[in-house]
């Protein structure tokens, strides 16, 4: 008797082993469809926040500029590489007179702007506010709004702004395209763009973000526009007058709330960034894609398009002995075209708008007047 129950209780444990054993399969079979269903690192969280980015190259000087052209501008095969010099426009004009409300108002309240937007974070469709004349007009509202101004430097405030040491000679001065002025309260956020051209973008007050990415995603991102195969959000508005805001971005996609269910692609995305503080510079390659996100706080950023000279023009650099102090945005005529590509060449015989041209420091340009313009990819920097 003592031996069937013995046998009896083995057999219930073999049992309860058995079942125990399947149970523990079928959790773990359901635990890895579920990993596979769950949302990616990242889901619904600000840009970025599916994987760690890294800082690019920060400088505490700014180099001269055929190391510029070489290291920078032409490397990567042409892509370029993202730079920050740091404290680079403290010494300006503009870091000094552009410091407070109270002497932009003092100093150049009449001055006239040409664009105020609605939206700190932008959409491209939020439209311009009205009545927005002159810089007064809007330094007296835009704490109390969600707007933005948007605009090229005022005319009387250009004297205050520097062309960088790295740009006064190689050829980047004769191919000016616009200058931009974004002035906010704070907490901005653009949409994920590129533009057409090289940038330098110059912080004068308060702090930002910069996000960026590797034109070499170019193939992915902007695959299937417009629709749902496209797996990160990109629009284009001139392959679809309905589609809202203007230009070709990351329409579609919410920077504060990152849904990697629907845009699965930025999963794999690698991004790198700077912290921009007041007097520091960056300089942004045609094409990287970026992202720009402001601190809450008053915040002043200019910058200047300009189109990568084709070839580094060394000549210049030790013709141009009255340029050895670099000019002010004042002395300098903007709006040069390039007749293809983006790239800054004089051709031979063919249509393309005269080169710019720069008089020595407190002159003026010798030509034209500074202007603004939007381009297809081009985007706010806010």
């Amino acid at each position: 008797a003592a031996a069937g129950v013995r046998a009896l209780m083995a057999a219930r444990r073999r049992r309860r082993a058995m079942l125990l054993h399947r149970a523990l399969a079928l959790a773990a079979a359901v635990g890895a469809v579920g990993s596979e269903d769950a949302p990616s690192r990242g889901h619904l969280e600000p840009f970025g926040g599916w994987a760690a980015g890294s800082p690019i190259e920060e400088r505490p000087d700014v180099p001269e500029p055929e190391e510029f052209y070489t290291n920078y501008c032409a490397s990567d095969g042409g892509a370029g590489k993202p730079v920050v010099f740091r404290g680079a426009a403290s010494g300006m004009g503009a870091a000094t007179h552009w410091a407070t409300d109270d002497q932009l108002l003092e100093r150049y309240k009449g001055e006239k702007v040409s664009q105020v937007e609605y939206n700190l974070k932008e959409t491209r469709s939020g439209g311009n506010v009205p009545n927005m004349r002159t810089l007064g007009d809007f330094v007296q509202a835009y704490n109390a709004s969600d707007i933005y101004m948007v605009s090229s430097v005022p005319k009387g405030m250009l004297k205050d702004m520097d062309f960088l040491p790295c740009l006064r000679c190689g050829g980047f001065l004769r191919y000016l395209d616009v200058n931009n002025m974004w002035m906010g309260r704070g907490g901005s956020k653009s949409v994920i763009h590129y533009d057409d051209q090289d940038n330098i973008n110059c912080m004068l007050a308060g702090r930002k973000r910069f996000i960026f990415m590797h034109p070499s995603y170019k193939a992915k991102f902007e695959a299937h526009p417009n629709s749902k195969d496209n797996k990160f959000g990109w629009v284009d508005t001139d392959l679809d007058r309905s589609a809202k805001g203007y230009g070709a971005f990351m329409g579609n996609l919410d920077v504060d709330s990152v849904d990697l269910i629907n845009y699965p692609g930025w999963s794999d995305v690698q991004w790198s960034y700077v912290d921009l503080q007041p007097g520091d510079c960056v300089y942004i390659p045609y094409q990287w894609y970026h992202q720009v996100t402001a601190e809450p706080g008053r915040s002043i950023n200019v910058h200047v398009w300009y189109w990568r000279p084709a070839k580094f023009d060394a000549a210049s650099c030790a013709a141009d002995a009255a340029l050895a102090v670099s000019p002010t945005f004042a002395d300098c005529s903007f709006g040069y075209e390039p007749p293809g590509g983006h790239l800054g060449v004089i051709p031979k015989g063919g249509r393309s708008k005269p080169p710019t041209r720069c008089g020595t420091r407190g002159a003026g340009p010798p030509l034209g007047r500074a202007r603004r313009r939007r381009r297809k990819g081009g985007g706010e920097e806010l």
